[in-house]
């Protein structure tokens, strides 16, 4: 499996950040999809909802942007997901998040009922103002890290800076998983290891049923709150 994904080149790795503003057909094994066009919020809606959100969430200069303030999960416009669930995949995108900010993208959503009060739970690939951000009245802990699957498994990896654009990836492929920021493979995880079995068991997702064996589930853009936005939001399904 790893050897798999070495070959997946780094080349490979920077041109998916520069292919053009147009939605490929869908369900296209190998084949790169722009999830968001820079025009419109074609393929998304609410979590939870058949709409898009008319406030919150807007579109402006390419760029799909979270223009929310409340600092609270859910406490603007919710979250958005991607219409279509996704199993094995490659995605990347691009986000720059303000200071003291808190965001996420997630993955195997599955919107379970009944509807949370938050966010829906799912794999996280964590974005967060990773230097100022004050969570219980303390700094943050690794595995809460922008790049780490949220609460689970940290990143290995330096704290991010806010105010600029960053460029990520996530790989799923069965039960093995990358987290990569820019350029940098920063997380590699089998969720049927002892450490990723380890690390749902000690956190808040140890009573969610079946947390480490989902399989399959929408892309999440999160409402944390704070001002987030992003582009050049692209997935190959593997």
């Amino acid at each position: 499996m790893l050897t798999y994904f070495k070959k997946i080149s780094f080349a490979l790795l920077l041109t998916s950040f520069f292919l053009p503003n147009v939605i490929a057909k869908p369900n296209q094994k190998g084949k790169w999809v722009l999830l968001f066009d820079g025009k419109t919020t074609k393929g998304w809606r609410g979590a939870y909802r058949k709409d898009f959100p008319k406030n919150g969430w807007v579109v402006k200069d390419g760029e799909l942007r979270g223009e929310l303030s409340a600092g609270v999960e859910s406490g603007d416009a919710g979250d958005i997901v991607t219409l279509k669930k996704y199993r094995n995949f490659e995605l990347v995108f691009e986000w720059k998040l303000g200071k003291g900010g808190n965001s996420g993208v997630k993955y195997f959503i599955e919107e379970l009922l009944p509807k949370p009060q938050g966010s829906q739970a799912g794999y996280e690939y964590q974005l967060i103002d990773d230097s100022e951000y004050i969570y219980n009245e303390k700094h943050l802990p690794q595995d809460l890290k922008t790049a780490s699957i949220y609460d689970v498994i940290a990143a290995d990896k330096p704290d991010a800076k806010v105010d600029i654009w960053h460029s990520s990836r996530i790989l799923v492929k069965d039960n093995y998983i990358e987290h990569w920021l820019d350029d940098k493979k920063v997380l590699a995880v089998n969720r049927s290891s002892d450490i990723f079995k380890n690390g749902v068991l000690n956190s808040k997702y140890n009573d969610y049923p079946n947390f480490a064996a989902i399989t399959e589930g929408h892309i999440l853009l999160q409402d944390h709150g704070h001002r987030i936005a992003f582009k050049n939001i692209k997935i190959k399904e593997l």
